[in-house]
This record gives structure tokens, C-alpha cells and sequence, in this order.
């Protein structure tokens, strides 16, 4: 099998060791990229066209501009041609090029396709509020960017109050999102989930979760919530793209049912979702 240390680096396979970004590269300098973290099983990337949407949406707003074409599909099946069946996850990374100064003029970026083994599933998660604020009007509120220092800090705050995910208000005080995760509640029936005007995400796995609500009855709304919503749920759970619905036992000083019904329901119609259609 071929050497799990290939990635795709600007326009061509490489070992690892060779995909070095010039150290006077925006990306470095001042966080100009995109990235995605996309679920691999059997070489197969999960929402793949979901992903690369989001990855276009965006490098638009920072001024880059992905492969045209298919050009970043056949990296990606590059990559991923001698994958082992198990859970990986793929990482592309766009970033800018070296321009001085704060340049967001239009250009080609600086691309990586990297495959890894997806890190075990803690099965549950812990919740802690952090003392930060996610700025919702932010012109970066809704972008996966890599400058992601932000979301590396609050998660090891929470961490190191024994938490396995943080979670962000906005400024306004209304719940917002996890630092790697998104947020669903459950109360009286109906699962409930931050809008994107709140700042948060737009979640790969949120937008399935909401997009199969409807097919399984199940009431859903976005829409701003506070603390004393997270409070009063009987059920609340995180989605991301490795972990898909994590359920979640603990928030703050509160336990919670881990998985509760409407989860566990949930779970096993996006894991059915998943091996029917690998590109929903």
C-alpha cells in the first residue's frame, strides 16, 4: 500500500515533508484560509459536495480561489485512493499566497489535501460555558477560516476544567456553538438549534440533521436561544463532521441523558443516511 505520508500540495502528490508553505505566505503571516475536515469510510468522502460548497463560500469572502473544475475532486480521490477502510478524516486547506501587506486581492491560493485517522470518539460529551464571546458580526462569522487560534483556546479552557467541548455565547448572550461542534436542544418534542444569525457555523452535519427532520417527523426550529433554553432541554447533543451527533451527559453543572430518545432516533437515521448516500 502506498505511504500514508503523500498529500496533495499545489497541484501534485508529495510526501509530507515536502509541502512547505513559504514562511512570508498570508496564511502564516495573518490567517488568509479556508479549511474543511471531511469524514472518509471506504475511501468514500461523507457530503463531499456540501463541503466543497462551503469551502467555496468561504474562499469567496477572503478573496481566494479554489481549484476550477474538478480539479480538487481528483486531488481528493488522490488522496484518498489507498485509504484504509476505517474513519478518516480529510483535510483541505486553502491559503493565501505572498502578497505584502492586508491584501484580499482575487488569487489562486496555496492548496493542501491531507488524510489522517480520525481520533477515537469520547462516545459522550461534557459541555462548559466559556467566559468569551463569539462576535456574531464578525466579518468572519460563518466562515471556517484557519485562523482558528480562538476556538484553540476555549477548548482548552474547557479541557482543563475536565470538559470535553466549549461552548461559545454570541455577544448578544444567546447561545451560539461548540469550538469544534454544533448545538441541538430538545424541548417538548421539538429539537431546536441556533441560527445562523447567532454566529455560529453552518454545520455540514447540522444542515443534514435539520434536512432529515422533516422526512421523520420531527419538529425543528432555528432560532435565537439563551442559556435558560439549554437549562430547561430535556435532551441536548453536538454535531460535527468526524462525530456526526455526540451526545451530551453533562453541561455546566447540569447531567443530562446521554443519549436521550429524539438523539438516539436521530443518530440512527443519519447513520442510515450515511450508508445510502455518501453524497447526500
Amino acid at each position: 500500500m502506498r505511504g500514508q505520508s503523500l498529500v496533495w500540495w499545489d497541484g501534485q502528490l508529495v510526501e509530507e515533508s515536502a509541502a512547505l508553505v513559504p514562511a512570508i505566505s498570508q496564511g502564516v503571516l495573518w490567517g488568509r484560509g479556508v479549511f474543511e475536515t471531511i469524514a472518509v469510510r471506504q475511501r468514500q468522502p461523507f457530503a463531499l459536495t456540501r463541503h466543497l460548497a462551503r469551502l467555496d463560500a468561504g474562499a469567496a469572502r477572503l478573496g481566494l480561489q479554489p481549484p476550477a473544475g474538478t480539479a480538487l475532486r481528483e486531488a481528493i480521490a488522490a488522496v484518498c485512493a489507498d485509504c484504509p477502510p476505517e474513519l478518516h478524516r480529510l483535510r483541505i486547506t486553502l491559503t493565501g499566497q505572498e502578497k505584502a501587506g492586508l491584501s484580499l486581492a482575487p488569487e489562486p491560493g496555496h492548496l493542501l489535501v491531507r488524510l489522517l485517522p480520525a481520533p477515537p470518539s469520547p462516545g459522550a460529551a461534557t459541555l462548559l460555558t466559556v467566559p468569551w464571546r463569539r462576535n456574531e458580526f464578525s466579518p468572519l462569522s460563518g466562515v471556517k477560516a484557519t485562523s482558528y487560534a480562538e476556538n484553540a483556546v476555549a477548548l482548552a479552557w474547557a479541557q482543563d476544567r475536565s470538559a470535553t467541548e466549549a461552548l461559545f455565547l454570541n455577544t448578544g448572550g444567546d447561545l451560539c456553538e461548540g469550538a469544534i461542534s454544533n448545538l441541538f436542544l430538545v424541548r417538548q418534542g421539538t429539537l431546536l438549534t441556533p441560527s445562523l444569525s447567532s454566529g455560529c457555523l453552518p454545520g455540514i452535519t447540522r444542515s443534514l440533521i435539520i434536512d432529515l427532520c422533516p422526512q421523520l417527523g420531527v419538529p425543528c426550529l432555528e432560532k435565537a436561544l439563551t442559556p435558560a433554553d439549554l437549562a430547561a432541554a430535556s435532551e441536548v447533543f453536538l454535531t460535527n463532521s468526524l462525530q456526526g451527533i455526540l451526545p451530551v451527559e453533562a453541561c455546566d453543572d447540569r447531567t443530562l441523558p446521554a443519549p436521550g430518545p429524539l438523539t438516539s432516533r436521530l443518530t440512527e437515521a443519519l447513520l442510515d443516511l450515511r450508508s445510502r448516500l455518501p453524497d447526500p
